[in-house]
């Protein structure tokens, strides 16, 4: 069955991870891309778009008018992935954006398998941020307009299909298996994560909230920030970072996972672009082969809700 599986990709409103606006979704058998299903959704939950969010995809109130609510788009969602597992870049908040959704629309969580190519490009290619348009780079994947539903969805789909070649497996299930990673799982009432089998989170971490969800992307991270933050002080990073279960670290050196960047947002950064700095001495480390990645406020704020 792995022959067969869905990329998935949403967009959302506002802040709240629930206020999907927009769903592409590939579907991929043997190897192939067979079908493609893209539609706006009436984003649940009444906040309304966020001018930031609609700069980065562009849709509008106006835009979603006439489409489906929630539950009808779940039913279109379903029935294209007919019980096939879902691939996501950073599936986190993709299936975080699935149960939100259902979350506040009284509608049940669905049943849902699921890989994460975030997770499998961090096994497969050395590289110094894993935002999609790097890591479709690094892959060889020519990639349309982030933020496009369904250009992120196909480009999900051919980093998928880029790691399988690279390791040299014809499914989903044999690459999984090759890395030692297992499928997320979502059930009416539960999930879990999808993770490297026997990643053991870090639980000496006198700051880290050890309530934490140790599915969030940050658990167990050691996280250093530079730069100015526009949305929080350093104090609330600091503070939602360990109620996430992370770890703030002062610099840059070989125990740290996460560079936070402020101001000088990597989103805005392109690819192959020089850096400097902390960037440097972030490049220098990963040069030494030590895994660190670096994000931008945004994104830090994305993980944090995921």
């Amino acid at each position: 069955m792995s022959r067969e599986w869905v990329a998935v990709d949403f967009e959302t409103a506002n802040w709240s991870r629930g206020s999907a606006c927009a769903v592409g979704m590939t579907l991929v058998e043997d190897g192939v891309v067979t079908n493609r299903l893209s539609t706006c959704i009436q984003p649940p939950g009444g906040g309304g778009f966020h001018p930031y969010h609609t700069s980065l995809h562009g849709i509008t109130a106006e835009a979603v008018r006439h489409a489906p609510e929630w539950p009808q788009a779940l039913g279109q969602i379903l029935d294209f992935a007919d019980g096939r597992p879902l691939v996501a870049h950073n599936a986190a908040f993709d299936m975080g954006v699935i149960r939100d959704a259902c979350t506040a629309t009284s509608t049940p969580w669905p049943e849902l398998r699921y890989a994460c190519t975030l997770i499998l490009s961090r096994l497969t290619w050395q590289l110094l941020t894993y935002r999609l348009p790097f890591v479709a780079d690094a892959a060889g994947v020519a990639m349309g307009a982030h933020h496009d539903a369904q250009v992120d969805a196909d480009t999900a789909a051919h980093i998928m299909l880029a790691a399988m070649r690279h390791h040299q497996v014809d499914t989903v299930d044999d690459l999984l298996d090759g890395l030692k990673v297992r499928y997320g799982q979502q059930t009416s009432d539960s999930w879990t994560g999808s993770r490297r089998l026997g990643q053991a989170a870090r639980r000496e971490i006198p700051v880290a909230d050890p309530h934490a969800d140790p599915d969030s992307m940050l658990y167990g991270l050691n996280v250093c920030f530079t730069g100015t933050l526009t949305t929080m002080t350093r104090a609330e990073a600091h503070r939602r970072l360990a109620e996430a279960g992370g770890q703030a670290v002062p610099g840059v050196t070989k125990k740290t996972d996460v560079l936070v960047v402020g101001m000088a947002d990597p989103a805005r950064f392109a690819v192959g672009m020089a850096v400097s700095g902390k960037h440097r001495k972030a490049r220098d480390l990963l040069d030494l082969g030590h895994k660190i990645e670096m994000i931008g406020e945004i994104d830090f704020l994305e993980w944090l809700s995921s």
